[in-house]
């Protein structure tokens, strides 16, 4: 019966072998092997501490003496040590007398990387929003391990922009980072060209803002109401407003003007425009058409509104204005009168009977006196005089002058063409074509007078 002990003759890679890329490995028996037990026996780490153990495939030759050992992936650049158990035994169940440990390294460069330096450092804080980070390896790397195995937390989308030597990647997000957030950036798992791997991960974290003091609404005025409403609290109705008024907002340091479109709001909506000092520290609201009279308008800016820092206002301020000011007024006609007829007044929407025509002539004079000042150029084309009916329908009325007296509160009409016998319509038009007061409010409505004089013969 053979008892004698099989041994190894040969093994490739040879003991200390430097191979420049992935190969098989195989080992020659001095006999015929039990493959079963002795593929058991055989075990190939990778790393110098046998981080990992490589799978493959066992095929047999030359009488079975001869095994090869497939990897069932390339194998990587690296450290592997190759051991045979003594349990390896022959087809008479003869083990090997002693284990065989041998090793080979896989690529000429063994060497693995390391991150030599990351900005933004670890655990520092006042980072711009629109920072870039960037890491610096210490020799080329496989790029895409690099990207796949850098994690962000909070998650950010970004692009990777790398060097011409592959050794620097630029990391730009696509927007902003939070403000005052701390942010956390691991890398592991990176490998070179030659695919040796980060022995230990990097993390660093870092917190964004470069200061922290939220702003402050110091002021808010209106051109007509001087008191402080930023002083209040909320839900404050102020009277007084006007409809052409501004509103002025004050802060306590810089603001980014860009935040107030999203922070100012005023309801009923009315379309504004921001304008700001030099400072950036105060906005003045001016609208593009005036507001509506006698309206209580809210007013709010909320915590949209950022300082350059990105500092949020803590509060929303929401107050009330009302247009009620006197220069808000809706104008009105307050008398009429007939002064060629000893100053006779008209009555509003009845028929007036002025008395008996003048034989000499058919022009007569009147008086308007409005509420207030009034805008000229508002008047000659909204004042119409027709005849409505009576004996000479044809002679219609004719207005031939317009003159004011002293202020634009009292209006002289020359009105020619007056026939007696005549009913007539003198019409004041008011809407938003209509007359207007000095500062562009319109009568509300038409506003209308009937008179008429008896014919003399």
């Amino acid at each position: 019966m053979d008892i004698t002990p099989p041994e190894i003759v040969s093994y490739s890679p040879p003991h200390n072998a430097i191979m420049q890329t992935s190969c098989p490995v195989t080992i020659c028996f001095s006999k015929s092997m039990n493959k079963d037990k002795t593929q058991k026996a055989f075990i190939l780490v990778y790393g110098e501490f046998g981080d990992s153990s490589i799978k493959g495939n066992f095929a047999w030759s030359n009488n079975d003496t001869v095994m090869t050992f497939t990897p069932e992936l390339p194998l990587s650049n690296g450290y592997y040590r190759l051991i045979i158990e003594k349990t390896a035994c022959d087809t008479h169940n003869n083990t090997l007398v002693t284990q065989h440990i041998s090793s080979f390294t896989i690529g000429l460069d063994t060497i693995p990387p390391e991150i030599q330096s990351l900005q933004p450092v670890d655990c520092s804080e006042n980072i711009a929003l629109n920072t870039s980070i960037t890491i610096t390896f210490s020799e080329p790397m496989d790029t895409a391990s690099v990207e796949k195995n850098i994690r962000f937390s909070p998650s950010v989308d970004y692009t990777c922009i790398w060097d011409t030597a592959n050794t620097i990647l630029t990391i730009t997000p696509y927007k902003p980072l939070l403000f005052n957030t701390w942010y956390q950036v691991d890398i592991s798992k990176c490998q070179d060209m030659s695919h040796n791997m980060m022995i230990q991960p990097v993390t660093c974290r870092f917190r964004t803002g470069s200061e922290y003091i939220r702003p402050v609404i110091t002021g808010l005025y209106t051109t007509s109401i001087s008191q402080n409403m930023a002083q209040s609290e909320n839900f404050i109705i102020y009277e007084g407003a006007n409809v052409n008024d501004e509103i002025i907002i004050t802060f306590n340091e810089p603001i980014d003007t860009s935040s107030i479109t999203r922070s100012f709001s005023i309801s009923p909506q009315a379309n504004w425009d921001a304008y700001w000092d030099n400072s950036n520290q105060t906005c003045t609201i001016r609208f593009q058409q005036p507001l509506a009279v006698n309206t209580r308008y809210e007013i709010r800016i909320n915590t949209n509104l950022k300082d350059v820092a990105q500092n949020t206002l803590l509060n929303d301020l929401d107050i009330y204005i009302v247009t009620s000011g006197n220069l808000s007024t809706i104008p009105s006609i307050y008398k009429l009168e007939c002064i060629s007829q000893e100053q006779k007044a008209l009555t509003p929407l009845s028929v007036t009977d002025l008395g008996d025509e003048s034989n000499e002539n058919t022009t007569y004079e009147f008086t308007v006196q409005f509420s207030g000042p009034v805008l000229r150029n508002s008047i000659p084309d909204n004042i119409k005089i027709q005849c409505l009916y009576g004996e000479q329908p044809e002679i219609s009325g004719n207005i031939n002058q317009f003159r004011w007296i002293d202020d634009s509160q009292t209006l002289k009409l020359t009105i020619a063409a007056i026939e007696g016998g005549n009913v007539y319509k003198l019409t004041f038009k008011g809407g938003t074509d209509g007359i207007k007061s000095i500062n562009g409010i319109p009568m509300q409505n038409d506003v209308w007078y009937i008179f008429y004089f008896h014919p003399v013969d």
